[in-house]
């Protein structure tokens, strides 16, 4: 007897307990924030313990940042469930918004601008990561605890930002550390405006101790500094990116970053994590998923 296979709509495993809500500001920029919450719970208004992660650039993160949180939920059902929150925008075509470059890079007097492939000047807006830091913590922060998970306690909470989020990341740990309890800076823009992030370290050095330290996880490719020619790749153009990657100093900027942070003792832990064989696009995701489980497996350490 033949059996009939039949296919009917179904909601996707995947996208089980998420949710997405755009939000518009008095600057009228809009932003999406999308958020997701253990397959385990039934509702969202459930009493339960939670860490919570935020990831700028949340149309590029928030999916994988889920599956990351998911799976480890999976081999650790007893512990506490991770929400994700992605802060992006509403886009459609794309998982990257030129307002990034806005929202993402602190306030500065002076600015050089970044250079383009051409390695021509390519002035971008800037400066509003203080503004965007505020948004996450006075607008987004308060809308996810008290409209979404009113009976959750949040345990721990993370940062994660790539590039431009990576200097996000920075310059919110620097400027603002009790913000969060983990700060997850991959592939961090410290090259920007002549290392301009650089400057803020002084003043988070000078804070006077507090009872509880931010913990940090750096990590970059080892292709981002030093380059591999690609397949078909013009040697012109290849010249091109290892000159740029040399002004950019990915892999030093953060080494001599890390080994700045380790000796002044100002942060409960820093890590640093060199992935071989990534770029600055490919890096990503191991970076995500290597940040989520740094700051989950930190929870082992202070229980």
């Amino acid at each position: 007897m033949r059996r009939e296979w039949k296919f009917t709509p179904s909601e996707g495993g995947s996208g089980r307990n998420m949710a997405a809500w755009e939000v518009l500001t008095g600057t009228e920029a809009t932003y999406l924030v999308e958020v997701s919450w253990p397959l385990s719970w039934r509702e969202t208004n459930v009493s339960a313990v939670a860490n919570v992660i935020f990831a700028v650039d949340g149309n590029a993160m928030f999916l994988t940042a889920t599956d990351v949180a998911r799976r480890q939920a999976s081999l650790n059902p007893n512990k506490p469930g991770t929400i994700v929150v992605g802060i992006g925008y509403p886009l459609k075509a794309s998982v990257y918004s030129p307002q990034r470059s806005l929202d993402l890079t602190p306030p500065c007097d002076h600015y050089t601008p970044p250079e383009g492939p051409d390695g021509n000047p390519r002035p971008e807006p800037y400066g509003g990561a203080d503004w965007f830091l505020s948004f996450i913590n006075n607008i987004v922060r308060p809308f996810v605890a008290s409209s979404i998970f009113p009976n959750v306690k949040f345990a721990r909470t993370a940062l994660f930002g790539h590039s431009y989020g990576g200097l996000f990341v920075l310059n919110t740990l620097f400027t603002q550390p009790t913000s969060f309890d983990t700060y997850i800076a991959a592939s961090p823009s410290i090259w920007w405006n002549e290392r301009f992030i650089l400057t803020k370290v002084p003043q988070f050095l000078q804070r006077s101790g507090t009872s509880t330290q931010p913990t940090l996880r750096l990590s970059y490719g080892s292709r981002e500094q030093f380059p591999v020619r690609r397949r078909h790749e013009p040697l012109e153009k290849y010249e091109r990116r290892v000159g740029s990657a040399a002004k950019r100093r990915m892999a030093d900027n953060c080494n001599d970053l890390y080994l700045q942070l380790v000796a002044s003792q100002h942060l409960d832990a820093v890590e640093r994590r060199e992935y071989l064989d990534e770029d600055h696009g490919s890096v990503i995701s191991p970076a995500l998923s290597g940040g989520i489980l740094y700051f989950l497996d930190l929870e082992d350490e202070a229980s």
